[in-house]
């Protein structure tokens, strides 16, 4: 991770430890900064029904009850929230990082939000810990709410930007043992998210279609797609940075690159998409840099050696530049047809930067 990452995800953890034990607190992740914090039976019902929210719910355990044969009325809402049911009960957890988990999984362009609820006396009675937790639970070390009016108003609310949310998960994962294999860590929650990641997966294929189609929004609707489907899908956000870059919005294809590297540092293409970004903006040695990371971790990467030898070529650096287009042929990219359509000709080239490529290069690039 890098260390600028590092401090930013240290010091939200510090700021959210220093609130959590302060107090004697629930808490709730989730991954956009909603109107208000509800229970999925309270949003569901029309207006006018809202205020009898509890009244709803009994009918329905009722009707639940010809379908288990648990009696424990609080056990009943608890496995039909399990399974997807609408019910008048609020999900916390009691562990902050659990938490700050839900907060990052999921709307990765929008801010997240943890919510702090202290367990004072007004609110105890609402507050319900299952007595035979399934594995879920106990991974999620879950508490429930059961708010009379479906509604709950949090004692403190820290917002997480977006931007900070792939840094965090990836701390979490490598530090806590926090992601979602362990916390969504039983059958039914392996067919909600597989199903979930298929439904990712077809969208990244038709983003892929779309790019090489040459229709470029299509594609940057379809990763978008994906990536609201499974966050953590990098290959979404090299198809997407490379959408961006081909119609030259270079900030949202950097910030798509720089995204896939904090998610995977070992994925050479979202090193090579950041740098030839970098590139296109003249930032030469950032681009040297991250296509050299892009060349270490792919030693045969054809196109980052013919990028890495132009970014040399601007600089006048002729042995660098040299060599990297050497190695580039040899591997097999074509560099002739390369230069000529990115730069136009040569003498395009040498009248921009006001000096004369050496003639084995030139012969080389097709002069």
């Amino acid at each position: 991770m890098p260390s600028d990452d590092l401090g930013e995800v240290l010091e939200v953890i510090t700021n959210l430890a220093r609130e959590a034990t302060a107090g004697d607190y629930i808490f709730r992740g989730e991954p956009q900064c909603y109107p208000e914090v509800s229970s999925s039976l309270y949003r569901e019902l029309p207006a006018a029904l809202r205020g009898q929210v509890e009244a709803v719910q009994e009918v329905r355990l009722l009707e639940a009850q010809r379908f288990t044969a648990e009696r424990d009325e609080f056990e009943i809402l608890t496995e039909l929230q399990h399974y997807g049911g609408k019910t008048n009960l609020i999900d916390f957890t009691a562990d902050y990082l659990i938490a700050l988990f839900f907060a990052c999984d999921g709307s990765p362009s929008q801010d997240g939000r943890v919510l702090l609820l202290e367990r004072s006396a007004a609110i105890a009675d609402y507050i319900y810990e299952p007595n035979r937790p399934v594995n879920r639970a106990i991974a999620q070390k879950s508490l429930f709410v059961r708010p009379p009016e479906g509604f709950i108003e949090p004692d403190l609310v820290v917002v997480i930007s977006a931007q900070r949310k792939a840094p965090l998960l990836r701390y979490l994962r490598q530090c806590h043992g926090i992601a979602a294999e362990t916390i969504y860590n039983d059958l039914h929650g392996y067919i909600r998210y597989a199903a979930i990641h298929q439904e990712a997966s077809a969208a990244l294929s038709v983003g892929q279609a779309r790019l090489l189609a040459g229709d470029y929004p299509g594609a940057i609707e379809s990763f978008s797609q994906a990536l609201v489907l499974n966050p953590q899908l990098v290959e979404a956000y090299t198809g997407r940075g490379a959408a961006y870059w081909m119609i030259e919005e270079l900030d949202l294809a950097f910030a798509d690159f720089s995204q896939a590297v904090v998610l995977d540092p070992d994925y050479a293409v979202g090193y090579f998409g950041r740098g030839l970004t970098y590139q296109f903006k003249g930032e030469l040695y950032l681009a040297i840099q991250d296509l050299t990371n892009a060349i270490n971790l792919d030693p045969d990467y054809a196109a980052a050696y013919y990028y890495r030898g132009v970014a040399w070529l601007h600089l006048g650096e002729w042995e660098q530049a040299r060599a990297d287009l050497i190695t580039a042929r040899d591997l097999g990219h074509d560099i002739v047809a390369s230069f000529h359509n990115d730069y136009a000709n040569i003498a395009a080239f040498e009248q921009r930067h006001g000096r004369q490529l050496p003639p084995d290069l030139a012969e080389m690039l097709g002069g």
